[in-house]
C-alpha cells in the first residue's frame, strides 16, 4: 500500500484559502495531512475547501476556555483522504493537551493510529517544553503509533547522524526532546527523511558532495533550522521526502511543508 503523508505547520494568521489550495496541489490518492497552528476559523475554511468528511480538530475536542488567552487558541487538525478517520483524541497528560491529537485511521483493511503535535516554543515556555516533550514521550513508549508528524521546535543543531543532534537546554539540557528526537528516544520510530537518505545512500545513489539537511523554518532571516519531521515505524519505507520551504512561504506560511511517499512492507 502506498500512502503519501503530509506535515504543515500553517501558520495561525496565513489565508486559509491559500493553504487549502496548495494542500489540494499536493493530494494523492491515499493521504493522510497533518496541520498545527489551526485556529477554529481556518478549520472550517481550510474542511470546506478540502471536502474531507474524514478529519478532525483539537480544538474541537478542548476548546478554548472563557477565560483563557491567545495561546489557546491552536490547535492541530488531520485529515484523511483515501481513508476512513475512526476515532480522534487528545493526549490529555500533555501540557496543552489542544496541541495533540491522535487519530485511528483505516485505509482498506489496515487499521493504525498517528500522533500530530505541536510543541511549544522555548522562548516562552522553557521548563513546560521539556515537562511537554517527557508527556509525549511517556505516551510513544507506552502506546505505539505507527506514524507521528510535529513541529518540534528542535534540534537547536540538526546532522545526518542522529547521535550527533544537539537539543536546546529547557532546563533538561535537551535531555526531554532526545527521548522523541534523539539518540536517548523510547519509540521504534524513526525521522523517514533520515532513513530515505541512509536508504540511498546503501543503494550508492547518493549525491557525490556532502548532502546538504533540509530546511523547514528559518528564524530572523539567517538562522536556518528543520524544525519540522515524520517519524514512521519500519513497517513503512519512504519512498520520497520533500521539503516545500519556498512553495510552503508562498503560500502564506513560515513553515515547510514536508511530504513523505510511503510504501507499507
Amino acid at each position: 500500500m502506498k500512502l503519501r503523508f503530509i506535515q504543515w505547520n500553517i501558520k495561525h494568521n496565513s489565508n486559509p484559502e491559500s493553504i487549502a489550495d496548495f494542500i489540494l496541489e499536493n493530494l494523492s490518492d491515499v493521504t493522510i495531512v497533518h496541520l498545527q497552528e489551526v485556529t477554529v476559523t481556518h478549520y472550517k475554511i481550510i474542511q470546506s475547501k478540502l471536502g474531507s468528511l474524514n478529519s478532525a480538530h483539537s480544538l474541537t475536542l478542548r476548546p478554548k476556555g472563557r477565560f483563557e488567552g491567545k495561546n489557546r487558541e491552536l490547535g492541530v487538525a488531520t485529515f484523511i483522504f483515501g481513508g476512513i478517520l475512526l476515532s480522534s483524541d487528545l493526549l490529555h497528560r500533555s501540557v496543552f493537551p489542544e496541541r495533540t491529537l491522535i487519530a485511528e485511521i483505516q485505509i482498506a483493511d489496515r487499521v493504525f493510529k498517528s500522533l500530530n503535535f505541536h510543541s511549544l516554543t522555548g522562548v516562552g515556555y522553557r521548563q513546560a517544553k521539556s515537562s511537554n516533550f517527557s508527556s509525549i514521550a511517556d505516551y510513544l513508549n507506552a502506546s505505539p503509533v505507527d506514524l507521528f508528524s510535529c513541529d518540534a521546535n528542535e534540534p537547536n543543531v540538526d546532522a545526518l547522524s542522529i547521535e550527533e543532534l544537539v537539543f536546546f537546554d529547557n532546563g533538561d539540557k535537551g535531555k526531554c526532546a532526545s527521548l522523541i528526537f534523539g539518540k536517548d528516544k523510547v519509540h521504534e520510530l524513526s525521522d523517514v527523511w533520515r532513513t530515505h537518505f541512509e536508504l540511498k545512500a546503501n543503494e550508492q545513489v547518493a549525491m557525490l558532495d556532502a548532502p546538504q539537511l533540509p530546511i523547514s523554518y528559518v528564524i530572523n532571516n539567517r538562522l536556518l533550522k528543520r524544525y519540522d519531521f515524520i517519524f514512521a515505524t519500519a513497517a513503512w519505507k519512504p519512498l520520497d521526502v520533500q521539503y516545500l520551504l519556498k512553495e510552503s512561504l508562498a503560500a502564506s506560511s513560515d513553515h515547510a511543508m514536508v511530504i513523505a511517499d510511503l510504501m507499507s512492507v
